[in-house]
């Protein structure tokens, strides 16, 4: 037999709270004064459609059901007659309090997740792009001037960034096989090799390892800090220039 029964598509909620809260603005309920009976009926009533569609229905909207339930059990009852009341005692005290504050605290956070999920949206209208030079942009004129070991570090560690270390399992140590005294002598060679004195910084490390990279660094700058050579560059973004004190270009 074919089961011709109206299938109702109902909406979805993120919880018991989201589903509390569309009850409350679909009746026009004032929120700090919640009418708990119809409140109580109408959540009971909405469980019921949910599991009449063979919808899986959570524990936490079993959870909030028993607290309306026993919240409406609370303003049901008869108040007790207080015999003596002292100064710290609060008889203004509503059941439906504590219900309130999680429902207002909710209702500002899902405002908030909602204007958050609006800027998103904008957002993806619209591109940006990395900043670059164009062709008509010219760089502005630098005067050339000698560069501080800081300077010199900064162009070490942007060459290193480009070097790819291959990951391994098992690493050996093995003994350096070229010092900063031995680094320091061939520096010194090849800038007298040179007739004017002068080698590009970026000549130095040309094809070294990383282990390499840092010694040739660590021997310019001790021949930084002796005053044998100097390095200095001829405008913005051009290679860094190590030339002999005596030679200087």
């Amino acid at each position: 037999m074919i089961d011709l029964a109206l299938t109702v598509k109902l909406p979805e909620f993120e919880g018991p709270l989201d589903l509390l809260l569309h009850l409350i603005k679909k009746s026009e309920m004032n929120i700090y004064d919640i009418p708990i009976v119809a409140i109580t009926s109408q959540y009971l009533e909405y469980l019921h459609h949910m599991q009449a569609s063979r919808l899986e229905v959570a524990g936490d909207y079993f959870v909030m059901a028993a607290t309306l339930m026993r919240i409406k059990s609370q303003t049901l009852l008869p108040r007790q007659p207080t015999v003596e009341l002292t100064e710290d005692e609060d008889i203004s005290i509503d059941p439906r309090d504590e219900l309130v504050n999680q429902l207002l605290v909710y209702q500002t956070y899902k405002k908030a997740a909602t204007d958050l999920q609006q800027k998103e949206l904008a957002r993806k209208t619209h591109f940006s792009k990395a900043p670059s030079l164009t062709a008509s942009a010219e760089p502005l004129p630098m005067p050339k001037k000698h560069l501080r070991i800081d300077e010199v570090t900064a162009a070490l560690v942007n060459l290193l960034q480009g070097k790819v270390v291959k990951p391994v399992s098992v690493r050996n140590v093995v003994r350096e096989t070229i010092t900063i005294k031995d680094k320091v002598r061939a520096i010194i060679k090849q800038l007298q090799q040179n007739k004017r004195g002068i080698v590009d910084f970026d000549d130095l490390l040309n094809n070294s390892s990383v282990e390499e990279t840092v010694t040739t660094f660590m021997s310019v700058l001790e021949l930084m800090k002796n005053g044998q050579v100097s390095c200095y560059q001829e405008a913005v973004l051009t290679p860094i220039t190590v030339a002999l004190k005596e030679s200087k270009a």
